[in-house]
């Protein structure tokens, strides 16, 4: 039977599990997980109905190994994981650790894949970018596919490009969450209900973000559509552009591909 080991289950690594769980990617009888100690391991077994690992001994024979702990925790976990000379698919999800990071912690040949998803992974709405070290082959890619396709939507992509989404999608549902919040801010202002205007700016964005998937059209001309001229939808776009809407979220995604890149030299 296949197997799946999980080391590290936080915010990421428990919105993949539960998300391939509920899809039928991972069978509960097939995954085992790892956490810091052993207390920490049970719980979160327990809480997702699979098994758990006392020392990571199971990666010699895993299918597939999900390395989901931070970035400063990789080296030591990785290593750990090395010494059991693990045959599966490597795949890791921290930000800002290189595929030849990766390769240095690992014994030569091993299947190493990078991934970027986000946390939308855990509504079946996730973005992954997906990046693959000089020994994974078309199997290995596939397997990361199937994974974070059924999560929402996967692209193959260079190294460099997983970094750059990093900072775009990866981070995105932050940025995302801080927009929802002023647009509900934005309907309290005016009168609205709190939890009336903080589902209506959930809800349009979601909306909208639809529309661009699923027609394909340039987000300009979706917007085109709703911006009557002399109407108020393009006043209001016009007070957003003033306020320096447009470069905000430019310099936010910059900053934040910069702060990885720094990360990534350390």
């Amino acid at each position: 039977m296949k197997s799946v080991l999980i080391i590290g289950c936080g915010a990421m690594g428990g919105a993949i599990l539960s998300g391939c769980l509920a899809r039928g990617v991972w069978q509960k009888e097939e995954v085992l997980l790892k956490e810091h100690d052993e207390a920490a391991s049970r719980e979160k077994a327990a809480r997702y109905g699979v098994s758990w690992s006392a020392d990571g001994h199971e990666a010699a024979e895993a299918d597939t190994i999900l390395l989901a702990v931070k970035p400063g925790v990789v080296p030591e976990a990785a290593r750990k994981i090395a010494a059991f000379h693990p045959k599966g698919t490597v795949i890791s999800i921290a930000a800002a650790v290189t595929l030849s990071d990766l390769a240095s912690y690992f014994p030569e040949g091993t299947r190493i894949v990078r991934v970027m998803p986000n946390t939308p992974a855990s509504v079946g709405e996730g973005y992954a970018a997906i990046a693959t070290g000089e020994a994974a082959g078309a199997e290995d890619v596939e397997k990361a596919k199937t994974i974070f396709g059924a999560l929402g939507r996967a692209a193959v992509v260079t190294e460099r490009q997983l970094d750059e989404l990093g900072a775009l999608s990866g981070a995105g549902p932050g940025y995302t969450f801080v927009i929802i919040d002023a647009l509900a801010d934005a309907g309290v202002n005016i009168g609205l209900p709190r939890q009336v205007a903080i589902e209506a700016a959930a809800q349009t964005l979601y909306g909208a973000a639809k529309m661009v998937l699923e027609t394909g059209r340039h987000p300009a001309q979706l917007r085109d559509q709703v911006t009557s001229p002399g109407g108020t939808t393009i006043a209001g776009i016009q007070m957003m552009e003033r306020r320096g809407l447009r470069s905000a979220l430019i310099d936010g995604v910059e900053a934040c591909l910069a702060k990885s890149d720094a990360m990534a030299k350390k």
